[in-house]
C-alpha cells in the first residue's frame, strides 16, 4: 500500500470509520483491486449500493453521455432526465402497491442518504399527525443523522450524542404484542426495516408487519418502512415489502 497516500486519509479523514490496510483503487463487477493489483470478492456490495456491480458499461455509459449534457439542475426548474426518472419511478411503485388499499404512491423525495431519507419520513410524519413520538426496534439502524439516530436503538452509536430527540422508544423485532402496547394516539410513526440489515440480516415476518400496519390505522399513525438496504431489486423485487400481505385501513 501507498504510504503516502494512506497518510494522508489518516491526517485529514474525520476517524468516523475504521480502515483496514488495503487501499482500493479499482472495480469491476463484484471484484476489487488494490494498489498492489491484488483482487478482492466485494461481499459487501459496497453497502448494498452497488447492486448492479461495480463500473457496470450501461450505467457508465448513462453517466458519462448524462455529465457531457448537464450534470446537474435543481428542483427549481423543470428537468427532462428528473421528469422521465419520476415517471418511470411512479409507475414501479404503482404497480407494487396498488393492491394494498394504501392509494397511489407516486410522490417522490429524492435524497442523497438513507439517513436523509429517514429524517425527512420522521419529519413528514411530525408534521402530517401533530405528534412528536416514535416506536422503532432494537437491532435496528436507520442512520447517523439526529434524527435517524434517536430511531437506531444500538447504543454504542448513540451514547457519544446524547441527549438525542426525545419521543423515541424501542421493542423488539417481530414482537406484535409489545409493538401493539407501545403505540397509542401519541405515536406519530412506526419506523421498520423490512430485513434488519445492520442487526444481523433479521427479517421481519409478514404476519409482523401486518401488525404493525394495522396498530398504525388504528391509532392514526404513519407506517414508515425503511428499505434503504431491501429496496430497488435488492431481494430479487422492487420493493420487499411488496411480498408481504396488506391489511385494509380502519378508521381513527
Amino acid at each position: 500500500m501507498d504510504d503516502r497516500l494512506k497518510a494522508w486519509e489518516d491526517a485529514h479523514a474525520a476517524g468516523g470509520v475504521a480502515r483496514r490496510p488495503v487501499m482500493i483503487v479499482r472495480a469491476q463487477g463484484a471484484s476489487l483491486w488494490d494498489d498492489q493489483a491484488n483482487e478482492y470478492l466485494d461481499l459487501g456490495g459496497a453497502h448494498g449500493w452497488a447492486a448492479l456491480g461495480h463500473s457496470h458499461p450501461e450505467i457508465t455509459r448513462a453517466i458519462r453521455e448524462q455529465a457531457g449534457t448537464l450534470i446537474m439542475q435543481t428542483e427549481s426548474s423543470y428537468n427532462d432526465q428528473r421528469a422521465a426518472w419520476f415517471q418511470e419511478l411512479a409507475a414501479v411503485l404503482r404497480a407494487h402497491f396498488q393492491a394494498t388499499s394504501r392509494g397511489d404512491l407516486t410522490r417522490v423525495q429524492p435524497c442523497s442518504s438513507g439517513a436523509e431519507a429517514n429524517e425527512g419520513a420522521i419529519k413528514l410524519a411530525r408534521y402530517v399527525t401533530g405528534r412528536s413520538e416514535f416506536v422503532a426496534f432494537h437491532r435496528g439502524f436507520h442512520g447517523r443523522t439526529l434524527g435517524a439516530l434517536s430511531a437506531t436503538a444500538e447504543p454504542k452509536y448513540r451514547q457519544p450524542f446524547e441527549p438525542l430527540v426525545p419521543g423515541f422508544r424501542h421493542v423488539a423485532l417481530n414482537d406484535a404484542q409489545a409493538l401493539q402496547h407501545a403505540v397509542t394516539r401519541n405515536t406519530a410513526g412506526v419506523i421498520v426495516e423490512v430485513v434488519q440489515g445492520e442487526g444481523g440480516v433479521r427479517p421481519a415476518s409478514p404476519e409482523f408487519l401486518a401488525a404493525a400496519r394495522a396498530a398504525c390505522d388504528t391509532a392514526g399513525a404513519l407506517l414508515i418502512v425503511d428499505e434503504i438496504q431491501t429496496g430497488l431489486g435488492r431481494t430479487r423485487r422492487w420493493c420487499s415489502q411488496a411480498n408481504h400481505r396488506p391489511v385494509r385501513p380502519r378508521p381513527v
